[in-house]
């Protein structure tokens, strides 16, 4: 049977044991060596082997395979750096790197864990700024909207953000916002954000205007959130309008942020503003021809046939005074989704409104509907993190350009 000794010794602790009765101290500076790990086992011969290897050899290792793509080999390694060397000036680095493969093969619970790691063991160390940025953004994509808001209150209370990098955190901050439904406070932060981004001048004016258009495009979420939020009463004719005017005026002011998101030029978020606008009108649609129907004025009482029709125009009369609105949609409907075709961008966004146009050009038209129930939106604001802008080493991750995969 072949056994193993598992020994732990720095190397210089290794070169003073090989050495005479005396050693000298150096006169040199201080140098940190790397713990070095022996095993020791025996061939079928029954010879004695003695294998070493320190981080330094692990993490190469590590970093080869990642580049080859062998991701889950290459974490097992990074691991084993961390369980093995806790000390060693690799352990924030390779933290960082099993994050980042973690993430590239869309295991972000994983990757979550190893950042959070990383920002509990080495605080300080050069990779936590980016590890923050990349696992506030992997929490977003979770929908783990607590840990989010924490995460980007944490960056903006840090004092070396470049602008770019404190506008990422303000959008992010009023997404987890949105997310925990909190209205109100989501567009106060989205406000803050767009302001922020506005008065940069100089050195500090922001060229990627991608967080930009997201903290839009929570703004115009909150709105849209409002207006939905009122639902048309079962009362007489006069109140039921008014809440109708109401809804529509929202409605308008929402659609107005989500064009005015797409005017920062990003194609993906105005991929995620046209279907959002095209969405707005089929939920009011619905909510209209949903609506209880008032009963009719005490002076002509209605029943049988008479009753159903009276109700019928009822609804149709409804849907004439949001005609108006419905064409207007079209138009921008129409002209978003040809931007999009012709820039090519790719995201769940596009999907769904190539999936919904058939449906929603019906439905603008004034045309038959499907009766497939819609399914309630979700409660996020972003578009997913495929539609984030390029940052090494993936499209995903929410890390300033400049982090990269350590070697």
């Amino acid at each position: 049977m072949i056994t193993r000794a598992l020994l732990a010794l720095s190397s210089f602790a290794l070169l003073a044991a090989c050495g005479g009765a005396r050693t000298t101290a150096a006169t040199g500076p201080a140098v940190q060596l790397e713990e070095t790990r022996i095993v020791a086992r025996r061939t079928s011969g029954g010879e004695l082997e003695l294998d070493s290897y320190d981080a330094s050899q692990l993490f190469q290792r590590a970093y080869e395979l990642g580049q080859r793509g062998e991701c889950a080999q290459a974490v097992e390694l990074y691991d084993r750096v961390v369980a093995e060397f806790p000390s060693s000036r690799f352990l924030s680095p390779a933290l960082y790197n099993a994050g980042l493969c973690l993430q590239n093969s869309g295991e972000l619970a994983g990757a979550v864990e190893r950042w959070s790691m990383l920002l509990d063991r080495a605080p300080d160390a050069p990779d936590a700024k980016h590890a923050r940025f990349l696992m506030t953004a992997a929490l977003v994509e979770l929908e783990r909207w607590e840990p989010a808001l924490d995460s980007a209150e944490l960056l903006l209370d840090r004092d070396d953000l470049r602008s770019d990098e404190r506008l990422e955190a303000m959008a992010r901050r009023a997404e987890a916002l949105f997310g925990l439904r909190r209205v109100e406070d989501a567009e106060r932060a989205a406000r803050d954000a767009l302001a922020y981004y506005r008065t940069r001048q100089g050195e500090e004016i922001i060229a990627d205007e991608y967080f930009a258009a997201a903290a839009n495009f929570v703004l115009a979420e909150t709105i849209r959130a409002r207006s939905e939020a009122l639902v048309l009463p079962d009362s007489d004719v006069v109140t039921q309008r008014e809440t109708l005017d109401r809804r529509a005026q929202l409605l308008l002011d929402a659609q107005r942020a989500y064009f005015d998101t797409m005017r920062h030029t990003d194609a993906r978020w105005a991929a995620a503003a046209g279907y959002r606008i095209g969405a707005m009108y089929e939920q009011l649609y619905r909510a209209i021809t949903e609506a209880p129907v008032p009963p009719p004025p005490p002076d002509r009482p209605l029943t049988g046939d008479a009753l159903e029709i009276y109700r019928r125009e009822y609804r149709g009369q409804l849907a004439d005074r949001v005609r108006p609105l419905v064409r207007h949609a079209i138009r921008y409907w129409e002209l978003t989704l040809l931007m999009v075709e012709r820039t090519g961008v790719r995201s769940d966004w596009v999907e769904r409104t190539r999936t919904d146009l058939d449906r929603a050009r019906q439905l603008l038209l004034g045309g038959p509907v499907s009766d497939t129930p819609l399914e309630p939106e979700p409660a996020r604001a972003l578009g997913s993190p495929a539609d984030a802008p390029d940052r090494p080493p993936t499209s995903t991750a929410a890390a300033p350009s400049s982090a990269p995969v350590h070697q």
